[in-house]
């Protein structure tokens, strides 16, 4: 038996945090290290203690997949058991290197790496990346079948499967790129499957059908069980860490989640197909309950607080900006490429993240972090959006700061609200497009001439949209009020999905149900009928005065009333 050298280090949030030798010699190298300098979350701003990276991070995610899989081979038969122990490096590797790939800033960047793009189109930049580093370091079989099963999740409806996002496909590329020199660290005859890790990485799960052979189904069954374990719709190693550290680090009250116990509890069921499917016992159930009531608080009031939705915002406009003016002279347009879109898709790149680098206006970027989209920042810091992001007293407010205060100043009337939310959608959905979500009195006319000159539908209700912003006048005669208009993008709803959380009774493995048979839904947050969002001003506003003005000038529109 081989005895591997452990090194031990003391985690904040899980104690101390006992690493193999192989992992700390991945942890060593200057691909995962530069992640010490990618911040975990944009929550400083509303928590200035939550000072956390996705080096840590990734450390607490590998910490639980030790975790889960010691009690997921606990819990299985013999046969299973050993199926598991073959590829627990495997999945080890990725949690690990899971955010490997992640962009300075974290998710307000991470879709640079493929922009103006969709990541589920399968022919997208980032995605013919990934198909053609995996082609060259795999053979045919293996490469086509990952090459269906991924282009099926792009855009799976089953609710199973979901589009990995941008950070995952890059984090997959860097550990293609890098699976020799990973693989070098562990003992020669180790086993370790490359295929595996990538799609635990991106949540790509293997097909499986009722007349596969049982062996296919045991394999197969098995590692998606693993996959799903580190990233799915429901419950994985990667929140468990997340919301456990976000929560701790920034200080705010949620909800204690008993990891120990809940990955104690994993294991696996058996559908009446024979498929295997990922599970907790019954000993789970309130820790499950508590794991969807912190995310959705998290959601809720950190992920969705005007404060971080507006500092992303200036944080984006002002990297765009900084960017743009360093390096854009040595970019022209090409084939109808704006010479940003070029510049953009030249520093955020497998090339500017890897240790060798890139090289852009004699500048070398090597290892791109949050450090250097800040030095550039700072050398355009008399831009005024630049300024803005630097000195919070120059910012923009918020009229209303929750979705209970917007409803609160409309006596509480969801039918006002969704005819002021349907009214102003279109205008956000055509800011977004442009990238441009600021308006005021003095671009009002050209915004107007532009959208007039465009083929767009509603464009004379959209041109009135426009007009009604800029010209509110508050009760004191007051006017010429700048704004910023932002979508609060993430659902209220918890991400995790509650019908594909199995719930083991017993020691049958048909013993189960989904979570969302048997849940208590208290906790259910109250569905919104309509999509909301946040203004905010460069002035003072009397919210109740200004949304009943907005209230007057919707219930008018023949666009919305049509």
């Amino acid at each position: 038996m081989i005895h591997l050298k452990i090194k031990s280090i003391k985690d904040t949030i899980h104690g101390y945090i006992r690493i193999e030798e192989p992992f700390w010699k991945i942890i060593d190298t200057a691909e995962f290290q530069r992640l010490k300098w990618v911040e975990q979350t944009s929550y400083r701003v509303l928590y200035p203690s939550a000072r956390h990276d996705r080096f840590i991070h990734s450390i607490g995610v590998y910490h639980l997949g030790q975790k889960a899989i010691t009690g997921f081979i606990k819990n299985c038969n013999h046969d299973d058991s050993e199926v598991i122990k073959k590829f627990r490096n495997s999945f080890l590797l990725g949690c690990i290197l899971h955010d490997l790939g992640h962009a300075p800033f974290s998710h307000t960047c991470e879709d640079l790496f493929n922009y103006q793009e969709k990541i589920t189109n399968p022919s997208c930049s980032l995605n013919a990346l990934l198909f053609e580093s995996y082609k060259n370091s795999s053979n045919d079989v293996i490469f086509e079948r990952f090459k269906k099963d991924y282009t099926y999740i792009l855009n799976s409806t089953d609710g199973i499967c979901k589009a990995p996002s941008e950070h995952e496909v890059m984090s997959a590329v860097l550990t293609i790129k890098n699976f020799h020199k990973f693989k070098s660290f562990f003992e020669e005859d180790a086993f370790l499957d490359l295929d595996l890790a990538i799609r635990s990485i991106l949540g790509c799960v293997y097909a499986v059908a009722a007349g596969d052979e049982q062996e296919q189904k045991q394999i197969s069954g098995i590692k998606n069980c693993l996959i799903r374990l580190l990233n799915s719709s429901t419950v994985d190693v990667d929140k468990l860490d997340y919301i456990a550290r976000d929560t701790q680090m920034s200080g705010y009250d949620n909800i204690v989640l008993d990891n120990e116990r809940l990955l104690d509890s994993t294991c696996i069921v058996i559908n009446n197909d024979g498929i295997y499917l990922p599970a907790f016992k019954k000993s789970a159930l309130s820790i499950i309950n508590n794991v969807i009531l912190a995310k959705n608080s998290q959601a809720q009031w950190i992920v969705n607080h005007p404060i971080v939705l507006y500092d992303a915002y200036l944080l984006r406009r002002a990297i765009g900006i900084s960017v743009k003016n360093i390096y854009d002279k040595q970019f022209t347009d090409s084939e109808n490429i704006s010479s940003f879109d070029l510049l953009l898709k030249t520093i955020f790149s497998y090339g500017a993240l890897s240790k060798d680098g890139i090289c852009v206006d004699n500048n070398e970027i090597k290892l791109l972090s949050d450090i250097e989209l800040l030095n550039w920042m700072k050398q355009n810091i008399n831009n005024p959006c630049v300024s803005e992001y630097f000195s919070r007293d120059e910012r923009k407010s918020p009229i209303w700061k929750s979705n209970e205060e917007f409803l609160f100043h409309l006596n509480s009337d969801k039918d006002k609200a969704k005819e002021i939310s349907d009214f102003i959608a279109p205008l956000i959905t055509y800011l977004n497009n442009i990238e441009d979500l600021y308006l005021s009195k003095e671009i009002s006319s050209t915004l107007n001439e532009k959208i007039a000159t465009e083929e767009i539908d509603g464009k004379d209700e959209l041109i009135k949209i426009v007009d009604s912003l800029t010209s509110y006048a508050d009760a004191d005669g007051n006017v010429g009020f700048e704004y910023v208009i932002l979508p609060a993008k993430n659902s209220f709803f918890t991400k995790i999905n509650a019908k594909n959380i199995n719930i083991r009774f017993g020691d049958n493995e048909k013993e189960y149900t989904s979570y969302e048979n048997i849940r208590d839904n208290t906790f259910e947050l109250t569905s919104k009928t309509y999509e909301f969002f946040y203004l905010y001003s460069n002035k003072k506003i009397d919210v109740k005065h200004f949304l009943n003005y907005l209230y007057s000038k919707a219930h008018a529109s023949s666009y919305i009333r049509a």
